[in-house]
C-alpha cells in the first residue's frame, strides 16, 4: 500500500513538472509574445474563448475572442482558429508586471494554463525605422537573445489588422524573402529583394519555441519592431547621385592634369640643364684654345751679305708667344709679346 502511494505521488510530481515545462512562456520587456492554446475542435468549437490572469481561485479576464489579433488601442488580443483548433493570444509592450499565470478558457472550461515570465531585455525590445526604394533591396537585421537560439527564427508583418508570418518553419512564403542566421553573433538577417510599395509596413522579429511536441504547446516571443517605409527614388536623390558622379569625375580630371603638368615640368627642367652644360663645355674649350701658348720659330736675322767665312752659323731661337683676345676684339687690334734674341 505504501509503495503504491509513493508511486502515485511520483507520477503526479513528474506530470506536474512536465506540465510546468510545457506551459512555460518567456518574454522580454518592451517586446511582445504570442501564446498558443490548443483545444479539441469537436468539443469546444462553438464555445466562446477567453484569456484571463489567475490569482488563486480567481481569474481576471484580459481579453476575449476577436476577429483581429492586433488591436491598436489594446495590449491584449485573441483570435480563434476553429479549423486547426487553437487560439492565439498577443500581449504587446511587455512589462515585469505581466509575469504570472494565465488561463485559456472555452466558456468556463479550462483549456490550458500558461505561466508567463517576463525578463529584462538589454539587446531587444526596441522599435526601429528604415527606408527602402521601389525595386530596391531591404535588409532587416534582428538581434536574438541567446536563450532562443534553439528556436526557429520568424518574421511577422502587421497586415489586415493581424500578424502574418513572412517566414514559416519550412521556409519563406514569398520567394523574395530570404533569411540568414548567425547563431554565434545571435543575429538573423532577412533580405527582401525587388521591393514594392506593398512591402511597406510594420515587421516583428521573433522566434517559434516549442515546449512539447506531443501537446503542440508553443509560443512566439517578439523582439524588435521595424517600421519599413518604401518610396520611389526621387529626383533629388537622383540629382544627388549625379552630383557625386560629376564630382568624382572632376577630381580625376584634375589629378590627371596635375600629373601631366608635373611630368612636363620635369622634362623641361632636364632639357634646360642639358643645354647649360653644353654651353659651359663649349666656352671652356674656347678659352683653353685662346689661352694656350703659341710656339713659333723665328730664324736669326743675321746679315747674309757678309763673306761666307765671316758668316756665323745660323741658329734657331725659339720665341714663346702668348696671344690673348681682347674683351672687345677688333680687326685692327692685335697684341703680340715677342722676345728677340740678342746678337
Amino acid at each position: 500500500m505504501m509503495m503504491k502511494t509513493l508511486l502515485f505521488f511520483t507520477i503526479c510530481l513528474i506530470k506536474g513538472h512536465m506540465g510546468d515545462a510545457a506551459n512555460a512562456v518567456t518574454g522580454i520587456t518592451g517586446g511582445s509574445v504570442i501564446i498558443h492554446c490548443v483545444y479539441k475542435p469537436e468539443s469546444t468549437k462553438a464555445s466562446v474563448k477567453s484569456f484571463c490572469k489567475g490569482s488563486g481561485s480567481e481569474c481576471t479576464t484580459m481579453t476575449e475572442v476577436k476577429n483581429d489579433l492586433w488591436i491598436p488601442e489594446e495590449r491584449f488580443s485573441l483570435t480563434d482558429d476553429k479549423t486547426l483548433g487553437f487560439i492565439s493570444v498577443l500581449i504587446r509592450n511587455l512589462t515585469m508586471n505581466d509575469s504570472g499565470t494565465y488561463r485559456c478558457k472555452a466558456d468556463s472550461k479550462l483549456i490550458q494554463e500558461k505561466k508567463l515570465d517576463v525578463e529584462e531585455g538589454s539587446c531587444c525590445g526596441t522599435s526601429e525605422e528604415q527606408t527602402a526604394y521601389v525595386r530596391g533591396t531591404a535588409v532587416i537585421r534582428c538581434k536574438c537573445p541567446e536563450k532562443y537560439n534553439s528556436g526557429i527564427m520568424q518574421l511577422f508583418k502587421l497586415q489586415n489588422a493581424s500578424l502574418q508570418s513572412c517566414l514559416t518553419i519550412g521556409g519563406a512564403i514569398d520567394p523574395r524573402f530570404s533569411l540568414y542566421e548567425n547563431k554565434q553573433e545571435q543575429v538573423f538577417t532577412v533580405t527582401i529583394v525587388n521591393i514594392s510599395r506593398h512591402d511597406a509596413g510594420v515587421y516583428f522579429c521573433g522566434a517559434h519555441v516549442t515546449n512539447n511536441h506531443l501537446t503542440k504547446s508553443s509560443y512566439s516571443p517578439l523582439f524588435t519592431e521595424i517600421q519599413l517605409h518604401v518610396t520611389e527614388k526621387t529626383d533629388a536623390s537622383t540629382l544627388s547621385d549625379l552630383h557625386v558622379i560629376i564630382t568624382v569625375c572632376v577630381c580625376l580630371v584634375l589629378l590627371l592634369a596635375g600629373g601631366l603638368s608635373v611630368l612636363l615640368l620635369k622634362r623641361r627642367c632636364k632639357k634646360t640643364q642639358g643645354s647649360g652644360s653644353s654651353d659651359q663645355r663649349s666656352t671652356g674649350d674656347y678659352d683653353e684654345v685662346v689661352s694656350s701658348a703659341y710656339y713659333a720659330t723665328i730664324p736669326d736675322s743675321g746679315n747674309t751679305s757678309l763673306h761666307p767665312s765671316a758668316q756665323k752659323p745660323i741658329t734657331l731661337n725659339t720665341v714663346y708667344d702668348t696671344a690673348h683676345l681682347p674683351t672687345n676684339p677688333s680687326d685692327s687690334d692685335f697684341y703680340t709679346l715677342a722676345e728677340q734674341p740678342k746678337i
